[in-house]
């Protein structure tokens, strides 16, 4: 789901213009939520931060989920029995 632009380094994963068109309305909606509420700082804030999230995603294609992802690929030494691990990609 999640693909590192090349020479980005980010994650995007809202790829098709509906997409982004549909986290700015969200954004837009949950922003609009946030400032009706702005008497309520525990509705409040967290709704503004939800909203911000949202439109960078919809502005930029990136994805707040990835800072939860590990893109860390890790680099193992091949087994000495010289059978496929599950670890390794296997060509047929």
């Amino acid at each position: 789901m999640s693909e590192a632009a090349p020479g980005k380094g980010g994650a995007h994963c809202a790829v098709t213009p509906g997409a982004r068109v549909t986290r700015a309305v969200a954004s837009i909606a949950v922003g609009t939520f946030a400032v009706i509420n702005g008497d309520n700082p525990w509705c409040a804030i967290p709704a503004g931060v939800c909203a911000t999230f949202l439109m960078i995603g919809a502005l930029t294609g990136w994805c707040p989920t990835s800072l939860l992802s590990s893109t860390r690929k890790v680099n193992t030494a091949p087994n000495t029995l010289g059978y496929a691990e599950a670890r390794q990609s296997i060509k047929l």
